[in-house]
């Protein structure tokens, strides 16, 4: 059984250390050699303005006699031009004793003409080669909206060879030689604001590149007239850091950012490097120089359901959207109250039966405005349930208190947004205490360690709890960073109190391999030989008391092709837990309980093959009490059925199963 390897690191929140660990079995370790398809490693070009062709470059294993270009959006569309294996360079090294060399996958390179249409919307996107050995994983590409260049192939690694560039622009970059720094020359008038920002590819994030970015002056000194004087500098990477598997579709918003204002007219320099000097042929990125006149560009925002991240929409329409992901079943009129609350138990909701009238999803919730000064529990503004309020941290050490009043037994669920900055310069923190101050609950998470130590050793700073108050009576909710070191106008958010609605939360799908190889992940696309079978994993989170027994989820999938059908398995192979933080205690306040759907996927022996990949649309069907809700679209895959004839390496895959 292959097993899992990972990373662990610290960063820094605050001036508390957190541990992060990064998944590296990704990547099949020495005594693993099987084929599991076609995989793209890099690309370059990033990304390219849209109205333009862009030629791209990309490299991988298995891509020999690639043949197509599959993208999943309207408006982007590829050809291939040529094909052509990478040769490594060779050093001749002198050793003792005879020379043993390893065999190993060889790697091309596909050269596509990619064409983007003048609609296409700015933001990420996925592109795919199809070849005799299947489709390929899908790989990071990138549309912009402003002037898109690439980084001149003459060398400037050194301020006096920088590259002049002309603003607004982005760069195509990258760090490919160890203690590579990029340097770019732009001409600035006085009084200018420039706006920086460094993005990696999300194969380069999953590979750990870190960037640095840096402005500097060519004023020189009385030692060394050609001297460069640093104005700013940055390598805070800023959005969410998410790294898992090396799945590229799995990262997510990490990039460096850096504003200067410059106070006299000139030639300055603009840097770009990689932490401690690293690099490899995947650390790709984009540079974004723009004045602070013009508008950065909006990237289109994903549509996928993501309930916990501190940067998804919380709206006065939020009852709807979470009864959409379950199954609202009618309570009787007050004078059949006993069975009405009979029914809601059943239905995982919150015994207390006002509580199912106030999470009525035609109910829009009221919007309320942070009322200055709250900051001592006399002062705390009065909410009621459910409600949304809008405040800010306006000072360091600043925090607001709100008061509320519940029933007993009463399930509450507190969801917090943030609307100005975002993580990791804004980390909001969120408690509530009775009457008599004792804290009941909190989004801190904590280890078990350290449950009875009064500094906060974070593990976790969570956007979203729920609890149940025993006693009846009235409430406080703390709002504050979790440094107290930080505030201003920027430190905006948006808090949400409200019933509990049992639902179908987060749905994450993930391919996987058989046998030995179970576990692995194979970033979305199944690869079947004729005769031969494969299987897709289904992770979905259920939420707020949906897990009771009397509740299930059903998996659909649409599109199978003549040939195919699809089965629910099961299996007794245990997914490797993940070595980190201790277990939390009472983690029903925080977290949901997480379910896995196995489906696998038999093609009978007379399966014709498909040349191109066919779209398969996974969905799931919440059902409570036997009651349907709605299809819910967790996301297309695409399948091929390979011709074991093609490929020495399809022949290797069917026989390995």
């Amino acid at each position: 059984m292959l097993e899992k390897l990972f990373w662990t690191s610290f960063i820094v929140l605050g001036g508390f250390l957190l541990p992060w660990s990064v998944d590296l079995s990704a990547t099949c370790l020495p005594s693993c050699d099987a084929f599991t398809g076609p995989e793209i490693r890099y690309l370059f070009p990033l990304g390219g303005q849209r109205g333009s062709t862009v030629n791209l470059a990309i490299t991988g294993r298995g891509l020999e006699g690639a043949y197509a270009v599959v993208t999943e959006e309207k408006g982007i569309t590829g050809s291939i031009t040529s094909v052509e294996e990478v040769i490594e360079k060779k050093f001749k090294i002198e050793a003792q004793g005879p020379e043993t060399k390893k065999k190993k996958d060889k790697d091309f390179r596909v050269f596509v003409s990619t064409k983007i249409e003048p609609f296409v919307n700015v933001g990420d996107y996925w592109i795919r080669l199809v070849t005799p050995n299947g489709i390929s994983n899908p790989f990071h590409f990138r549309v912009n909206g402003l002037q898109v260049i690439n980084e001149s192939d003459l060398p400037h690694h050194v301020p006096e060879e920088a590259q002049p560039i002309n603003y607004p622009v982005i760069i195509n970059g990258s760090i490919t030689n160890p203690g590579e720094i990029d340097y770019y020359e732009v001409q600035v008038p006085k009084g200018e604001r420039l706006l920086l920002k460094v993005t990696p590819s999300r194969g380069a994030v999953a590979n750990v590149f870190r960037s640095q970015l840096g402005i500097y002056e060519k004023s020189g000194s009385w030692f060394d007239s050609k001297r460069l004087v640093r104005l700013a500098f940055s390598d805070k990477d800023r959005g969410t850091r998410v790294v898992d598997n090396k799945d590229q579709r799995r990262t997510t918003g990490s990039y460096v950012k850096l504003q200067y204002h410059f106070l006299e007219e000139g030639q300055y320099i603009v840097s770009v490097g990689s932490l401690n000097g690293q690099a490899e042929p995947d650390y790709i990125y984009q540079l974004e120089v723009i004045s602070s006149k013009h508008s950065s560009q909006v990237e289109s925002q994903s549509v996928s359901w993501n309930e916990r991240s501190f940067t998804r929409n919380l709206t006065v329409n939020r009852l709807e959207q979470l009864w959409a992901r379950g199954v609202r079943i009618p309570v009787a009129n007050s004078n059949q109250e006993k069975v009405g609350k009979d029914d809601a138990e059943e239905a995982g909701l919150d015994s207390a039966f006002l509580d199912f009238e106030l999470s009525s999803p035609t109910r829009l919730l009221d919007k309320l405005i942070e009322k200055e000064p709250n900051n001592k529990f006399i002062k705390a503004n009065e909410l009621p349930i459910p409600a949304i309020i809008e405040g800010v941290i306006e000072t360091p050490g600043d925090f607001d208190i709100y008061k509320f009043s519940v029933a007993a037994g009463q399930k509450l669920a507190f969801e917090i947004e943030t609307v100005g900055l975002k993580r990791p310069d804004f980390n909001p923190m969120f408690q509530i205490s009775n009457s008599k101050g004792e804290k009941k609950f909190s989004n801190l998470r904590r280890s078990e360690k350290y449950k009875n130590v009064n500094s906060p050793h974070l593990i976790s700073v969570d956007p979203k709890i729920i609890g149940t108050f025993e006693q009846a009576g009235d409430y406080y909710l703390k709002v504050r960073d979790v440094t107290l070191r930080k505030g201003g106008s920027l430190f905006s958010y948006r808090l949400l109190i409200r019933p509990q609605v049992p639902h179908v939360g987060n749905m994450v799908l993930e391919t996987r391999t058989l046998e030995f190889e179970d576990g692995r992940t194979d970033p979305n696309r199944l690869n079947i030989v004729p005769g031969k079978s494969a299987k897709f994993t289904l992770i979905l989170d259920q939420e707020e008391g949906f897990s009771l027994p009397s509740n299930q989820v059903a998996v659909l999938v649409e599109g199978l092709p003549n040939g195919v059908q699809a089965f629910p398995a099961a299996s007794r192979y245990q997914f490797p837990e993940r070595r980190g933080p201790p277990k939390i205690k009472d983690t029903e306040n925080h977290l949901p309980y997480t379910q896995k759907i196995n489906v696998v996927l038999h093609a009978l022996e007379d399966a014709l093959p498909t040349r191109l990949p066919v779209w398969l649309t996974v969905k799931v069907r919440p059902f409570v009490q036997g009651k349907s809700g709605l299809e819910l679209v967790v996301r297309k895959v695409p399948l091929m059925i390979l011709d074991p004839s093609s490929s020495m390496k399809v022949s290797r895959l069917g026989d390995s199963q």
